[in-house]
């Protein structure tokens, strides 16, 4: 009886650290290529369907990308660039400010950053819900 009652145990914390680990655990983040969602649970309702970039004079590397929301519904996103520099290292006195973007349902918008110092090599574009929506 004791063993029975340790496997259920044992079984249910597996079971509960499965859960937390899964795809939809909100506050962690979910990167694929240059796009950082940073709820999970928010992951599947936007992408990233295409990406460029083109450096300006005086070295400034400015990036467009264009972002869809996949859901039927709209949704009310934050975003900022984040910049790389050649060895991949975030430049941090370069990261961009939240701005919010609404998305109407299947919506694509184009949305452009420039690096404000001339060290970029590479970004990112971080996403999150905004909070309430």
């Amino acid at each position: 009886m004791k063993k029975s009652i340790a496997w259920l145990l044992m079984a249910c914390g597996l079971a509960f650290c499965a859960g937390c680990l899964g795809p939809n655990t909100a506050g962690l983040s979910a990167e694929r290529g240059r796009l950082v969602v940073e709820d999970r649970a928010f992951a599947s309702r936007v992408e990233l369907v295409q990406d460029q970039t083109v450096m300006l004079d005086g070295g400034f590397l400015k990036a467009q990308v264009t972002l869809r929301n996949t859901w039927k519904r709209d949704a009310r996103v934050q975003y900022r660039f984040t910049w790389k520099d050649r060895n991949g290292m975030t430049l941090k006195r370069a990261e961009t400010p939240w701005k919010v973007l609404p998305l109407h349902g299947r919506e694509e918008a184009v949305l452009e950053g420039i690096c404000p110092v001339p060290k970029a090599a590479d970004f990112r574009l971080v996403v999150r819900p905004v909070e309430g929506h």
